[in-house]
């Protein structure tokens, strides 16, 4: 069972990966043009961090609804795996002195099947622990969100704005709160960004050193279930930093979702939807890797395509950018559990 996604965005004044107070993150990019190719040495870019921490984020919120295992710190919305067990103080994690113990002593000497069990985040995104090492591959990787290139528009759209916090009265002292209400400036930018992801649904509740399935087949499909459905907000740019003054202006222009439930080995990545022909290329290679394998295949879209059938292969036009995941969750059978 394997899951791909690649997204197109409209987003108007995003905020989406300050490294500093008064700049974006920008990266040099190829892009090709009418002219030949050209590198725009300063696109605005979000890095793939960003994003997975966000799928984190609402795995974690669906998982706690559907009654999925659930570490203390997921349930808190940190997403950290398997931090060091001397930094989580039990007073932290808000939890009573025997779960905080039991906690404990699974980060510190648990195997990766313990893991597993404790928490679909250390199950589906991986983990890394330094002492004793133990370390789990990601089940779900993610591209670096990046702009594309429109013909006409100068990259990158890119301003510096300044806001102030208001308070009501200032007094005197502290000079801190005289601090908090000055000017400071925030970094803006616009595009249309596009991003991939690839997520192997087979290995879920599956442990590498051990090569077993740890946990039980329902609350393997929960776990399918919530993974997928994680990734809904973030077709309409529910990511990011400062999303409390600053949501992205979104608009989903493409979505396309490729799912195979008899595939075991794991897709090929997308092509990301940064290159013009995107979707005619992963057609044509998701479909070559249906028939390597012999496999079947489903292509949900939205904004691109045409609905047809062949053989074990069908693209399905949705009418909009959730019904993608939706009907790809409903296919697996997931929608069951």
């Amino acid at each position: 069972m394997q899951f791909a996604l690649t997204a197109k965005l409209l987003i108007n004044m995003h905020d989406l990966n300050n490294e500093r107070a008064e700049e974006i993150r920008r990266v040099p990019l190829i892009f090709k043009t009418k002219d030949g190719y050209r590198l725009i040495s300063e696109a605005v870019a979000v890095s793939g961090v960003m994003l997975k921490h966000w799928h984190a984020v609402y795995l974690a919120r669906r998982a706690e609804e559907l009654g999925v295992n659930l570490c203390p710190l997921c349930r808190r919305g940190e997403a950290i795996r398997v931090p060091p067990p001397d930094a989580v103080k039990m007073e932290w994690l808000h939890t009573d002195e025997n779960t905080y113990k039991k906690y404990i002593d699974c980060l510190s000497k648990g195997t990766e099947e313990d893991l597993i069990k404790l928490c679909v985040g250390e199950d589906a995104h991986g983990f890394l622990r330094t002492e004793p090492t133990l370390r789990r591959e990601s089940l779900i990787k993610f591209s670096w969100l990046l702009p594309i290139y429109l013909e006409g528009i100068e990259m990158p759209p890119f301003r510096v704005v300044q806001h102030t916090r208001n308070i009501r009265e200032v007094p005197e002292e502290p000079e801190e709160l005289r601090r908090m209400q000055m000017p400071y400036p925030r970094s803006y930018a616009d595009g249309v960004y596009g991003f991939a992801s690839l997520c192997d649904l087979e290995l879920v509740g599956t442990a590498f050193t051990c090569r077993k399935q740890v946990i039980d087949d329902n609350e393997k499909k929960k776990r399918q279930r919530a993974i997928l459905e994680a990734f809904i907000p973030m077709l309409t740019g529910a990511f990011g930093a400062s999303l409390a003054r600053s949501l992205p202006a979104a608009k989903p222009l493409e979505v396309v979702a490729i799912v195979s439930k008899e595939a075991k080995i794991g897709f090929p990545a997308p092509v990301h939807p940064m290159y013009e022909d995107y979707f005619q290329l992963n057609e044509r290679l998701f479909r070559s890797f249906a028939k390597e394998f012999n496999v079947d295949l489903l292509i949900c879209t939205y904004g691109i395509g045409q609905s047809k059938k062949e053989d074990k292969v069908e693209v399905k036009v949705v009418n909009d950018p959730a019904e993608a995941i939706v009907t790809a969750i409903e296919y697996l059978g997931l929608n069951k559990v």
